[in-house]
């Protein structure tokens, strides 16, 4: 190779280019482009540009294919969407049905509660039973000890309990003084309720249906044949008018003995008339004259200011 030539090396082995012609500087006969001509070129040839991208666009356009997979992913974007939709119409029902339950398990909470409290109402009132129950046949117990078979019996119904006394033990037929044996049997009455003070005592009166018996006047005296006449005889006494006035005058006579020969609280007590109208047999109409005394639950009696 020549030693003048662009390749050639030098002795240190470093290649050598030749120098590069300087252009000549303009001559200042030579016209310049005005400034004005360039600025108006621009816009000339950027809309010959735009024209010619519109041109070869609109030629190009038809020999693109569409690319399938755009489809495909817009399928796999639509079936995301849906079942997007589907999960959340799950949710949202699963989200229905725990507010339902949580509303379902709140009402059986509050249904377990009420039947726990009903039943620990039940007990106490099954306890509170058991011992009136208790109660009460003690008080039957002391009653049926201050009566024998002859002068009285000895019954309950519910908080009731009734003590039926003879007529004819206490009082004569038609009258409403006690006898001694009645005395006597009141006395061992009273003793029992005395330790009763959370009883009320009402007497009753009971008569059978025979009327109460009147005496016929007596007769008039004859006239004599001379002087004046003689005076007309009183009428009989007529202690009881009806059933209803022995019923009651009997009833009263067995309270003013407890409260005023047993000295039982008289707040406790009442007098109480039936007559004849509260027979217990059809038959036995010495069963139908009775006093009974019936013990209920003691009510508070308020106090006058």
């Amino acid at each position: 190779m020549p030693r003048g030539s662009k390749s050639d090396p030098t002795e240190s082995g470093v290649l050598v280019y030749p120098k590069l012609p300087v252009p000549e500087p303009r001559r200042q006969s030579e016209p310049r482009m005005p400034k004005g001509s360039r600025g108006k070129k621009l816009p000339l040839i950027a809309g010959g540009a735009l024209v010619a991208g519109m041109v070869l666009g609109f030629l190009v356009r038809p020999s693109i294919k569409p690319d399938g997979r755009v489809a495909q992913l817009e399928e796999q974007a639509a079936e995301s969407a849906k079942a997007a939709d589907v999960q959340k119409q799950r949710a949202d029902e699963l989200a229905t049905q725990t507010s339902a339950a949580s509303a379902k398990e709140k009402e059986l909470k509050t249904q377990l509660d009420l039947a726990k409290k009903a039943q620990t109402q039940l007990a106490d009132k099954a306890k509170d039973a058991e011992k009136k129950a208790k109660e009460a046949d003690a008080v039957q117990a002391k009653l049926k000890a201050a009566v024998d078979k002859s002068s009285g019996s000895v019954s309950r119904e519910g908080d009731e309990i009734r003590l039926q006394l003879v007529d004819k033990v206490l009082f004569k037929v038609g009258d409403d003084q006690l006898t001694d044996r009645g005395k006597a049997v009141l006395a061992k009455v009273a003793a029992a309720l005395k330790d009763m003070p959370d009883k009320q005592i009402w007497v009753q009166g009971h008569t059978d249906d025979t009327p109460i018996f009147v005496p016929p006047p007596p007769p008039a005296p004859k006239k004599p044949a001379k002087g004046p006449p003689p005076p007309k005889p009183a009428p009989p006494v007529i202690k009881f008018a009806t059933n209803w006035e022995l019923s009651a005058a009997r009833a009263l006579t067995v309270v003013h003995y407890l409260q005023d020969t047993a000295k039982l609280d008289p707040s406790r007590l009442a007098a109480l008339a039936f007559g004849q109208y509260r027979p217990v047999s059809r038959s036995n109409k010495a069963a139908n004259r009775r006093i009974e005394i019936v013990l209920y639950p003691h009510r508070a009696v308020i106090e006058k200011k």
